[in-house]
């Protein structure tokens, strides 16, 4: 696995390589650390100060070393971390010194080097304003060419986690993607599949009314049945595994069974919507990143 890491010289990313190396240090071969310099706001608020180039040119140097002070020391503590076991594979450790805004230039080096993840440090805001306005690690979820693992607390094995299906491609692409690359030993897995509420599919009038329980029942069938199939994959794999199909809104019910169930990850797949439909539908992952405790890996299509 190639994985493509940012990294600020916060302890945020630091705890995004520790958690790196705790979930997939079997397969993991390659790490490509990536610090972005955004300086348009301090060269045009120079400018408006009248700040001469020398001086500003002086400023950005100074702001450049101190970048690749942080990729070193960066690269010092991943090599400590990932390369700690001395029976397994060395993992190869690269530095990469970006400009521009720090979301799509992240986006840039992820599309030009073809990673398989994009890991990420979070803040953890899961105010409103911040889901609407989009922090760096929601924009790079909303545009990635491959999954992003947003990592919020340091991640303990065996990890209690999540991992929600309906059926969709995406969502067998998220289960293909934990087959793949996570080890059974590393995560203990709670299946989760959420039956959307007829009523919202046929609304609430009294015509709509005695179709409602069929609707709900032929979804509950199917969704039964796409947890029992996944079910059976994974414990196939050895991975230690339960399950459970609920009724209810999938933003809601999957940020409950997150809570309930203690789990310090959810692994969910990313339909990929794009233009009015991502916007009018939104996005079950987006959302789910934004206001969950706990650390995010979603499965997005890999260009």
């Amino acid at each position: 696995m190639k994985a493509l890491c940012a990294v600020d010289g916060s302890k945020y990313s630091m705890k995004a390589v520790e958690a790196l190396g705790a979930l997939f240090h079997q397969s993991l071969r390659e790490v490509v650390l990536v610090h972005v310099m955004d300086t348009s706001l301090l060269e045009s608020g120079l400018k408006k100060e009248g700040t001469n180039k020398g001086k500003t040119k002086k400023i950005l140097t100074a702001l450049e070393a101190e970048g690749k002070n942080i990729l070193k020391a960066s690269e010092t503590h991943a090599t400590q971390v990932l390369n700690k076991k001395a029976e397994k594979t060395l993992v190869k450790i690269r530095s990469v010194l970006a400009k521009g805004h720090a979301a799509y230039a992240i986006v840039k080096e992820a599309e030009k080097r073809k990673p398989h993840l994009i890991v990420m440090g979070s803040r953890g805001f899961h105010d409103i304003q911040g889901y609407f306005m989009g922090s760096v690690s929601r924009k790079v979820l909303s545009h990635a060419p491959c999954p992003v693992f947003i990592v919020k607390d340091p991640l303990q094995t065996p990890v209690q986690m999540v991992l929600a299906v309906d059926g969709s491609t995406a969502s067998t692409r998220a289960v293909n993607y934990l087959k793949s690359w996570i080890s059974p030993a590393l995560v203990s897995v709670h299946i989760l599949s959420v039956v959307p509420e007829a009523s919202r599919e046929l609304g609430s009038s009294a015509r709509a009314k005695p179709y409602t329980k069929a609707l709900t029942e032929a979804f509950q069938k199917q969704a039964q049945e796409t947890n029992a199939q996944v079910r059976l994959l994974l414990l196939k794999k050895k991975f230690d595994v339960t399950s459970e199909v609920v009724i209810g809104n999938p933003r809601t019910t999957i940020l409950d069974c997150l809570v309930n169930h203690e789990s310090g990850l959810a692994i969910l797949g990313a339909k990929g919507l794009t233009g009015p439909d991502r916007f009018q539908m939104g996005s079950v992952s987006e959302w789910v990143a934004a206001y969950s405790g706990c650390s995010i890996l979603v499965v997005r299509p890999q260009n």
